[in-house]
């Protein structure tokens, strides 16, 4: 097996250096991995990208894909995304893998080196936080996802007070919230929630391990959440939840782990 990893022009320099060293990791791994700067992959190469969203990126992903390769895609983890040796989550084949995430051995040890703790912060009269997409969401013909998911909140769940989390600083026109929570650190605003609703997010698994319940089109969580709104109740028991959180701490690795090529025995293992 082997490895063409994808340096593509709108990269920002510090992704670029973690793919650089990546790449540079994979012979002390026995791993055959080389950088292309232009998509020209070998044949039977696994195409490795960051940020898949990306107009560089995603159509030679999808090319790949269609020419029956392989392709791993690493962006923003999932949880110590901003700490000094950040963490990067991984996918293979899509921007999100949650039937491959589910179906991974719920091995305890890296969630329990990552510090956080499984909590309740669930109120059944909370608002409700619905997360927003960025610009790049578009791209996957999700424009106005946001927007119509308000009015169906609306429609199904009359009623509640609908809080809206822009992705960053994108805020989408035409929601219609009782509110918009921008630059307020995600455990606030999920304190005391009663549902989180995202087409896939980070902060659904934020959620999860706080205790909200969740539903999601998409994403890592898909694999124990529901995906419908009249499913809403039909939320994962703590255990659950637990073991899933086992389960995504394995798709996610730190910026030093890539850099010394830890991950690359395990994604072959995946694939």
């Amino acid at each position: 097996m082997h490895f063409d990893i994808l340096i593509a022009p709108s990269m920002k320099s510090r992704p670029v250096r973690l793919m650089e060293a990546m790449a540079e990791s994979a012979g002390r791994h026995g791993i055959d991995a080389r950088t292309m700067r232009t998509y020209a992959p070998r044949a039977g190469s696994v195409l490795v990208v960051y940020g898949l969203g990306g107009k560089d990126r995603l159509p030679h992903a999808e090319t790949h894909q269609r020419a029956g390769g392989h392709y791993v895609a690493w962006d923003a983890g999932y949880w110590h995304r901003k700490e000094l040796d950040r963490f990067y989550r991984v996918s293979i084949d899509g921007f999100h893998c949650p039937q491959r995430i589910g179906a991974t051995e719920p091995d305890p040890a890296r969630w329990n080196a990552s510090g956080l703790s499984i909590t309740d912060r669930h109120h059944p009269q909370g608002d409700i936080v619905l997360v927003g997409n960025g610009p790049k969401s578009g791209a996957v013909g999700a424009t106005g996802w946001a927007v119509a998911k308000a009015r169906e909140i609306r429609a199904k769940l009359p009623g509640r007070r609908i809080i809206y989390r822009p992705k960053r600083y994108f805020v989408e026109p035409g929601v219609v919230a009782d509110g918009v929570a921008m630059a307020i650190k995600i455990e606030k605003v999920l304190d005391m929630a009663s549902l989180v609703v995202c087409r896939h997010s980070n902060v659904a698994i934020d959620a999860c391990r706080l205790g909200i319940p969740v539903v999601c089109d998409d994403g890592a969580a898909a694999a124990v959440y529901p995906s419908r709104l009249e499913d809403e109740a039909q939320q994962p028991s703590e255990e659950a939840r637990r073991q899933f959180l086992h389960r995504v701490a394995w798709w996610q690795w730190s910026e030093s782990e890539i850099a010394r090529g830890e991950p690359w025995p395990w994604l072959v293992r995946q694939l």
